[in-house]
């Protein structure tokens, strides 16, 4: 099959979120720190983030962080004082 053919993509190169190098997937620092191509940029992609210099655009969904979760169990208030 060549990349032409209907179902097979073509290779697609990675970058770095942060300084858009190119990442190599056979190099072990890029995989270690994937999706940024060093500590620097991994860091310096979360002090963005600290510093507010990126942001959620939109509101999120109170339900986002437990979609699918079970409902809690309580325990049952048997009425007596458990406090020692």
């Amino acid at each position: 099959m060549s990349c032409g053919e209907k179902g097979v993509r073509p290779p697609v190169e990675e970058r770095c979120r942060y300084c858009d190098r190119l990442l190599d997937p056979g190099d072990p620092q890029h995989q270690r720190y994937w999706p940024f191509c060093c500590e620097r940029c991994k860091m310096a992609e979360l002090g963005a983030w600290f510093e507010d210099r990126y942001f959620i655009s939109r509101p999120v969904d109170e339900v986002a962080d437990d979609a699918g979760a079970p409902d809690a169990v309580l325990p049952e208030e048997d009425g007596a004082d458990n406090s020692s």
